[in-house]
C-alpha cells in the first residue's frame, strides 16, 4: 500500500486528484475496519503533518474549528467552551484519553457512526462544513450533508467545521453501557436561544437514534418561542420520546430508548438549564 505524508493542503488534494487514496484522519476507525477487512484503501493520505487543519480559531462570526483537531484538543479549548459548549462537553466523554487524544473531528465526520459524539453538538448549534472538492472550495451546513449519499467523494478534503458564534445556550449528554469509555447507545444534543424568560429558536439533534445523527425540525419547531420553565421541559421530553418512537420504529431497541431518551434530554438541558427550569 503506498503512504502519502503531505505537509498543506494544497498538497493533500493534489494527491487524492492524482491518486486513488483514502485520507486518514486520527485513524481509530479507519485502521480497525482495515484490519477487519471492512476497507481496503489502495493508498493513504495521512493529513497529520498539517498544522493548519488542527486550528481552532474565533472569527468575527463564526468559531473555526480544522478537521484534524482532536478531541482532546477541543475539549481543552476555552474557545469552545465559550462558544460551542455543546460540542466541549461531548468531547469530555468521547472514548478513553488515548482515543481522544488520536480521534479527530473530521474523522468522526468522515467514519459517520450513528454513535459518532461530535455530530449531534455541530447539529444542534447549526454548525457548516468547510469542503475542498475537485471543483473548489465548498461551505454546507453540515445538517444537509448528512441526507447525503455518499457522505464526501473519496477525493473530497474535509477542510474544518465553521460554528455561528450566535451566544446559544448548549449542552449534551449521553447513554453508554460504561461512562466516558462507552460508545454512544442514544445521545442528545440542545441548542436554545434565550430572551429574557423566553426560548427563541430551539435545536435538538439526536445520535444512536438513525443511521446518521439527526437534527430534528418537528422537535425544535415544538419547544421554541415559548417560556423557559419547568413545563418547557417536560414538552421537551414528551416530544424527544415521539420523535425517538417514530425514528425507531419497531427496532428491538426501541421500547428501551423511548424510555432511556427522556433521562438524556433532561441531562442535557440541565447542563445550561438550572433546577427549576428558568435562567433568569
Amino acid at each position: 500500500m503506498k503512504y502519502f505524508q503531505p505537509r498543506s493542503v494544497s498538497e493533500a488534494v493534489e494527491l487524492a486528484r492524482t491518486t486513488e487514496s483514502s485520507f486518514l484522519a486520527g485513524g481509530t476507525d479507519l485502521v480497525l475496519h482495515m484490519q477487519t477487512g471492512k476497507v481496503q484503501p489502495k493508498a493513504l493520505i495521512d493529513l497529520g503533518k498539517i498544522a493548519k487543519l488542527r486550528e481552532i480559531i474565533e472569527a468575527e462570526d463564526y468559531l473555526e474549528i480544522g478537521s484534524m483537531a482532536t478531541f482532546a484538543e477541543i475539549g481543552q479549548s476555552n474557545l469552545v467552551s465559550q462558544n460551542a459548549f455543546a460540542l466541549w462537553q461531548a468531547c469530555q466523554t468521547m472514548g478513553s484519553p488515548q482515543i481522544r487524544n488520536k480521534a479527530t473531528l473530521g474523522g468522526n465526520l468522515g467514519n459517520c457512526s450513528p454513535a459518532a459524539d461530535g455530530l449531534p453538538p455541530l447539529l444542534a448549534l447549526g454548525a457548516e462544513v468547510h469542503l475542498i472538492t475537485r471543483e473548489g472550495e465548498e461551505i454546507i451546513p453540515l445538517a444537509s450533508l448528512l441526507i447525503s449519499t455518499p457522505l464526501v467523494p473519496q477525493d473530497t478534503l474535509i477542510r474544518g467545521f465553521r460554528i455561528p458564534r450566535k451566544g446559544l445556550q448548549s449542552g449534551f449528554a449521553k447513554l453508554g453501557r460504561r461512562q466516558a469509555l462507552a460508545i454512544a447507545r442514544l445521545s442528545v444534543a440542545v441548542a436554545i436561544e434565550v430572551k429574557g424568560k423566553q426560548v427563541g429558536k430551539v435545536s435538538v439533534a439526536l445520535g444512536a437514534v438513525g443511521r446518521r445523527a439527526f437534527l430534528s425540525e418537528t422537535l425544535g419547531l415544538a419547544l421554541s418561542g415559548q417560556e423557559l420553565n419547568e413545563a418547557w421541559i417536560e414538552k421537551g421530553v414528551e416530544e424527544v420520546q415521539r420523535v425517538v418512537r417514530i425514528a425507531l420504529g419497531d427496532r428491538a431497541s426501541a421500547p428501551y430508548k423511548r424510555v432511556a431518551v427522556a433521562g438524556v434530554f433532561r441531562e442535557a438541558v440541565a447542563s445550561f438549564i438550572p433546577e427549576g427550569g428558568s435562567m433568569v
